[in-house]
């Protein structure tokens, strides 16, 4: 399985005015207006509101990004302009369920949730497997208060996720 790379580093990290034109930038490819954000969201997200995290007016929380960027389907990596829109690969994540459920490790408590999210969110009840999009790597990183290049390893050690063997 391959992780997404984050293109930053701690040493540069994106500035508060590259993540809002990275916000501006994600609304503009959909070519939408801040009235049209607003209109699409019922509500939900105000024009002026969107217009301020733009420009640096407000501060944006981390729990506003996530939703902001769910609502935009973008990953949130790309929403902060962590990665370059289309860097992240389509490769997907295939959980064992049955073995997430049995596991009696309090740590998976978060994936747990996720999973269980995502299922009732899809209406997706066979309780087997479920596929998410490496993408997703970031927020379940977060999720479970791991840094996202252990995820993968973490996840494979507890033998929760199904990995296909690399060809030599």
């Amino acid at each position: 399985m391959n992780t997404p790379q984050i293109t930053s580093n701690l040493d540069n990290p994106p500035t508060i005015e590259a993540v809002a034109a990275s916000i501006r930038r994600v609304r503009k490819r959909k070519g939408w207006t801040l009235k049209d954000v607003e209109n699409a969201s019922n509500g939900i997200w105000k024009a002026v509101v969107i217009g301020s995290y733009e420009r640096c007016d407000r501060a944006l929380s981390l729990n506003k990004a996530i939703s902001l960027a769910a609502f935009y389907k973008v990953p949130l990596d790309e929403l902060l302009g962590i990665t370059a829109p289309g860097e992240v690969k389509s490769d997907r994540i295939t959980f064992d369920i049955r073995k997430i459920k049995e596991s009696p490790e309090p740590s998976l408590a978060p994936l747990q949730h996720f999973i269980t999210a995502i299922c009732t969110a899809r209406r997706d009840w066979n309780g087997e497997v479920l596929s998410v999009r490496a993408s997703d790597s970031l927020a379940l990183a977060a999720a479970m208060a791991i840094p996202i290049s252990q995820l993968a390893a973490g996840l494979e050690s507890y033998g929760l996720i199904f990995t296909t063997p690399k060809k030599v």
